[in-house]
């Protein structure tokens, strides 16, 4: 399957009724890819969570988990909105990342320290995930005129990088900073 864009041809314009079809089209699937990725960052999360050893870690990603849990209600809400149920479309970004935390997981099942480790850089790279995922559907929701699933979906944006910012940050600068002691 060629996946260029040498056939894109930003001059050639559709007819203006189906654009408008193909953006929602872009948007419930992409609806449906955030909701799908919540849930499945869900499920890993109850799956390690009681392999987790640090406190701060397990508090930063207890957190995570409710910011997951209401971005799911508000992606329902949206769905509601549009008179649909809410519907998940498999996330094959978020498979990715979540197959490469499980290997993780395996290669340091005897290794707490870099299991944690793990752990922590595969939050970040779903949270930045989201972000994107989350800034992107907004856009394409104010593009069809849908505000109020704008207004839901830059929460989620906004909850993200909250989260990013006052607790992967801090706690990966903490983790991952070589100590100047002994130096």
């Amino acid at each position: 399957m060629d996946h260029s864009f040498h056939s894109y041809e930003p001059t050639a314009h559709p007819p203006p009724s189906m654009s408008q079809a193909n953006l929602q089209l872009i948007f419930n699937s992409s609806l449906g890819e955030l909701y799908f990725a919540n849930q499945a960052i869900v499920n890993a999360f109850t799956e390690v969570k009681n392999f987790i050893s640090s406190p701060q870690l397990l508090g930063v990603l207890k957190r995570h988990y409710h910011i997951h849990m209401s971005q799911k209600s508000r992606l329902e809400r949206i769905f509601q909105l549009q008179k649909r149920a809410a519907e998940s479309k498999d996330c094959h970004a978020v498979n990715a990342i979540l197959t490469q935390a499980m290997e993780y997981g395996s290669l340091f099942a005897s290794d707490p320290v870099n299991f944690e480790i793990s752990l922590l850089l595969t939050s970040r790279k779903l949270a930045h995930y989201k972000i994107a995922s989350y800034g992107a559907a907004a856009h394409l929701a104010l593009s069809l005129q849908q505000s109020q699933a704008a207004t839901l979906l830059a929460i989620g944006v906004q909850e993200e990088e909250e989260y990013l910012e006052r607790d992967l940050n801090v706690l990966t600068e903490k983790v991952l900073t070589p100590s100047s002691k002994g130096g």
